[in-house]
């Protein structure tokens, strides 16, 4: 009969020990894992919204140097598609001289148009550009083409539409951007202050705000490139 009571006395003793390492383990948790910390969550919607913001405000620029054996005034040259790596008939073109100065140009389905005397151009073909308008140049075969670079930047365009989105229908925009709805959003760029993406009655003071910044290199119309420095804003 002792050893009975003896072994459920054991018994009891191995539950209550049990019971304590649970309850150490659960506080544990609760301490050091914080799962009412959202902290983690929102670095991760934040990621999100850059991830998605890349995708959504892209574009495509190619560039290359130009060599053209020919003293006319206006020539068109077809340029070789497979050298590419993005499609030069889903862009306009931006042609300059070796010294930055801007040359007409015109770039359609059977060739590219340009407008000038001189025998050495920079070329880039981007949907961020609009070609001049103008008749068929007389085809030019002597020509050398250089090393081409081609790269994803930020369509300063598509900054503007985002821009017009963030304050004219700005559910879609959030739904394009993957934002959740339980989150609120700002983008703003440090450069370019009218594009900036922020409630006109500013972030309310009492929300947690989890904040980044990333650098995008942004290609405007005029052929210009801008590194900008841009912070995205969830709470």
């Amino acid at each position: 009969m002792r050893r009975a009571i003896n072994k459920r006395g054991s018994g009891q003793f191995e539950m209550v020990i049990s019971f304590v390492f649970f309850m150490g383990f659960v506080l544990f948790l609760f301490i050091f894992l914080k799962p009412g910390d959202t902290t983690t969550l929102s670095g991760a919607v934040v990621a999100g919204l850059y991830d998605s913001f890349e995708e959504e405000a892209h574009t495509n620029f190619s560039s290359v140097f130009l060599k053209a054996n020919t003293t006319g005034a206006c020539f068109k040259i077809i340029l070789p598609e497979n050298i590419f790596k993005y499609s030069v008939n889903e862009g306009d073109s931006y042609v300059a001289l070796l010294d930055g100065n801007k040359v007409n140009s015109d770039l359609k389905s059977d060739g590219l148009n340009i407008e000038s005397g001189s025998k050495f151009f920079r070329v880039a073909i981007s949907p961020e550009f609009e070609d001049e308008d103008f008749p068929a140049c007389a085809d030019l075969t002597d020509f050398e083409l250089g090393s081409i670079v081609e790269r994803r930047v930020i369509s300063y365009r598509s900054l503007v539409k985002m821009r017009d989105d963030y304050y004219g229908d700005y559910e879609k925009l959030r739904s394009d951007l993957n934002v959740p709805p339980i989150y609120d959003f700002a983008i703003i760029p440090e450069s370019f202050s009218d594009l900036k993406m922020m409630p006109k009655s500013g972030i309310p003071d009492a929300v947690e705000v989890m904040a980044r910044d990333y650098v995008f290199e942004v290609i405007q119309g005029d052929g210009t490139f801008e590194n900008e420095r841009i912070n995205f804003r969830i709470w």
